[in-house]
């Protein structure tokens, strides 16, 4: 089938492929992913809500956010450095105006000679007059401790100001995003995350199953035979690569089909030509006969009587090859009949011997028969076929295999059963001998050894020479 160059066509056949199929499940998979993640967490926090609804003791209202450590650090050191030359009253009214805007800090501050002013809110764990102890204890407690805690000198710098420190406290969960709730949001994201890819997985296990469903269905397809012997035609599927190769496998059926057909109209041509030519030819040969008859009661010379001998003998072979081609038309066509019953095969196979015994002798073959006496050799045939297949393979051995002056008829055992040999001292099969099988007598030999469930082999021993040749049952 020549290859289409058609664009249009090639297009489609991309389309439709296997592979075009796949790849697009491949980009389904690469484009839908990114957009899996925000869904499973709101699918997550939608069935959350509905299997487990907050009750009204579990809900935890959303911490506000007060930024990070080094934001609010930032922003103290920068307010005491503000406040620098402020007095007392001025600083505490920063103060509280920062506890306004960071209500859920706590703030105090003192002065340079140790003495405890405004307390925001008020709070008996800080002393109101402070030595130098307390206040370095107070800021090795302070340091990576909860809460978060920011201890600025008022003005930036103890030395050039002598004001005196400012404190600020932070619990830390106010120091991070708070999404609130009671933390059951997200319980179902790993489940709705597998949910899709095993989705994905179950579409990828489906386009691989149909495929090789449609591939198990092809190979029985061309395993089993329909009545006339030959595999049957699977349905079409997809135009795709595989349902290309149905479409070829239906073609190769119906070309088997047709060439079955165009063989067995054939064969019954050339049947019905074999039959009416031998036919036709028996008539002519028949009357040469009659007038070759009548040639012999003339008066010939020496070298006319052996020309009529030829043509008579010639005139005979002819009618023998005719003969061969209407057993051979019959056999082929199942119309030659026979009638099979068990006979002593040893006592047919000694009545031909004993018939042709003399041109054997006429022509200088020894013959040698050694068949055993005692018991008969049962077979199921039909003794007028088997007479002739005997016939067939005495003459072809006294034409083809006579130079060896020999003929040898025993039993052997051939594949553990009893087989009649019929060997000579002729070419052998390695000469071209048509003991191989060729020509129509033997060919006729097979089809009715078939018919009577024989079998012959021909083989030519390398120690002996000639060819012997057997026949046993199959």
């Amino acid at each position: 089938m020549r290859e289409s160059h058609d664009p249009r066509r090639k297009k489609s056949r991309f389309r439709n492929s296997l592979l075009s199929r796949y790849i697009i499940i491949i980009c389904i998979a690469l484009v839908l992913i990114p957009l899996l993640i925000p869904l499973s967490l709101s699918a997550s926090w939608l069935v959350s809500r509905l299997v487990f609804p907050a009750t009204p003791n579990e809900v935890t209202p959303a911490l506000p956010y007060y930024g990070s450590g080094m934001t609010l650090e930032e922003m103290w050191h920068n307010e005491a450095l503000s406040l620098n030359g402020k007095s007392a009253e001025e600083i505490d009214t920063r103060l509280k105006e920062l506890k306004a805007k960071y209500p859920e800090a706590a703030m105090f501050w003192v002065d340079a000679e140790g003495t405890t002013h405004v307390r925001l809110p008020e709070r008996s764990d800080i002393p109101s007059k402070w030595t130098p102890e307390d206040a370095v204890d107070y800021m090795k407690k302070a340091v990576s401790g909860e809460p978060f805690t920011v201890v600025a000198f008022i003005g930036g710098d103890e030395e050039s100001t002598g004001q005196g420190f400012m404190s600020f406290e932070l619990s830390r969960e106010y120091m991070k995003h708070s999404t609130g709730g009671s933390g059951r949001d997200t319980r179902f994201y790993g489940f709705f995350m597998f949910l899709m890819f095993a989705f994905f997985i179950l579409l990828s296990y489906l386009f691989f199953r149909d495929i090789r469903k449609r591939l198990l269905r092809l190979e029985s397809a061309m395993t089993w035979t329909g009545p006339n012997g030959l595999p049957v035609k699977i349905p079409m599927g997809r135009p795709d690569e595989i349902g290309r190769l149905e479409q070829a496998f239906n073609h190769m059926i119906d070309e088997l089909d047709y060439s079955r057909r165009r063989e067995h109209e054939e064969e019954e041509l050339r049947k019905n030509l074999i039959g009416n030519l031998s036919h036709d030819l028996r008539t002519p040969l028949t009357v040469l006969g009659g007038q070759l008859y009548s040639f012999r009661k003339e008066p010939l010379s020496e070298q006319g009587r052996q020309s009529l001998a030829l043509m008579e003998s010639k005139i005979e072979d002819l009618g023998g090859l005719i003969d061969h081609l209407l057993d051979y038309n019959l056999l082929t066509s199942g119309r030659y009949a026979l009638t099979l019953a068990e006979h002593d095969v040893l006592r047919i196979v000694r009545m031909s011997a004993a018939a042709w015994y003399p041109l054997w002798e006429k022509a200088g073959i020894e013959a040698d028969i050694e068949l055993p006496e005692e018991e008969p050799l049962m077979w199921t045939i039909d003794e007028q076929g088997f007479r002739r297949v005997l016939d067939n393979l005495f003459q072809n051995l006294v034409r083809h295999a006579g130079t060896g002056g020999y003929v040898g008829i025993r039993l052997e055992r051939r594949h553990g059963k009893a087989a009649l040999v019929i060997a000579d001292r002729g070419p052998g099969l390695a000469a071209g001998s048509p003991a191989k099988g060729a020509g129509l007598g033997l060919t006729i030999v097979d089809l009715l050894l078939r018919e009577m469930g024989l079998v012959r082999e021909a083989e030519s021993p390398p120690t002996e020479g000639g060819t012997k040749i057997y026949i046993y049952p199959s």
